[in-house]
This record gives C-alpha cells, sequence and structure tokens, in this order.
C-alpha cells in the first residue's frame, strides 16, 4: 500500500463517517426546529460541524474548513443563547448542510472541493454572527495527531 492509497482510504473513511453524521443531524435540526434550546441536540449538531471542521484542515480542504468553521461559529451562538434560533437561522443551517454534501460530493470523485465559492452562505453566516466574539481558525492539534497514528498503522502494512 503507498503513503497516498493510505491517505486517500482515511480521506474515503472521513467523507463515509461525516456523511453518516449529516444524516443523524438533519434528524437533529428538525428535533432543534421544534425545541430550540435543547442544550443535548445542539450539542450534538456542534460537534459535527466541529469535527468536519478539524478533519477538513488536516486534509487541506480550506473552503470546506471555512465554511464549517463559520457554522461551528453560529452553533457556538446558539449554545451561549447568544443568539436565538429563527428561520432565517434554520434556514441557513440547512444551506450549510447542503454545502458540506455538495463539497463531500466532489471530493469523493477526485474534484476537489468543487468551483462553488460559497459566497452568499459565507455572507449570512458573517451576518448572522457578527455580533458574535470572534474566535480565529485554528487546525486541532489532536485531530493532526490522531489521523497522524491512524496513517502511521495503514503506512505499516
Amino acid at each position: 500500500m503507498t503513503n497516498q492509497n493510505g491517505l486517500d482510504d482515511i480521506l474515503k473513511e472521513f467523507l463515509v463517517e461525516a456523511s453518516e453524521n449529516l444524516d443523524t443531524l438533519d434528524q437533529d435540526l428538525v428535533i432543534l426546529e421544534s425545541n430550540p434550546k435543547d442544550q443535548e441536540v445542539l450539542n450534538r449538531i456542534f460537534r459535527t460541524i466541529h469535527s468536519i471542521k478539524g478533519t477538513s484542515g488536516f486534509f487541506g480542504l480550506t473552503k470546506l474548513e471555512s465554511v464549517a468553521h463559520l457554522g461551528e461559529n453560529l452553533l457556538d451562538g446558539l449554545r451561549s443563547s447568544k443568539l436565538e434560533l429563527n428561520a432565517e437561522i434554520t434556514n441557513v443551517l440547512l444551506q450549510l448542510v447542503d454545502s458540506i454534501r455538495e463539497i463531500f460530493s466532489y471530493v469523493g470523485k477526485g474534484q476537489g472541493e468543487g468551483p462553488t465559492s460559497y459566497e452568499a452562505l459565507i455572507e449570512k453566516l458573517k451576518k448572522i454572527t457578527s455580533s458574535l466574539p470572534t474566535k480565529p481558525l485554528h487546525r486541532r492539534s489532536l485531530w493532526k495527531v490522531l489521523l497522524s497514528r491512524r496513517l502511521a498503522r495503514l503506512w505499516a502494512f
């Protein structure tokens, strides 16, 4: 097995697992719409987007990382009650999930992150979160360590 094949295998595994998590997230968004203060559901949604953001950074998927980071900021605002779920935010969250799925589709086909810039979504996310304190975009070193260990195991074959 070559190093590139090992990396490709991990990327494919990430896409499969993250897509499954997005399916669960879709269900959680329905629950959240009827109970917008449900912290458990908000935390699950946040963790899904947070994981996608961290792993996309490891793979150098900068467009995905940027969109997920802004979505994470919005979700953090909801979790801290600095934002309240409304129709606009719900719509933007649905657009976020659709955009992530679209990027996954391109990545899965070996076409990079695709031609879409997602500027309209990015502007909506920035507008909604503009009143929140900003968090810098950083790559989680823990993700790098975990994925590096996984790569090392795959390369050992």
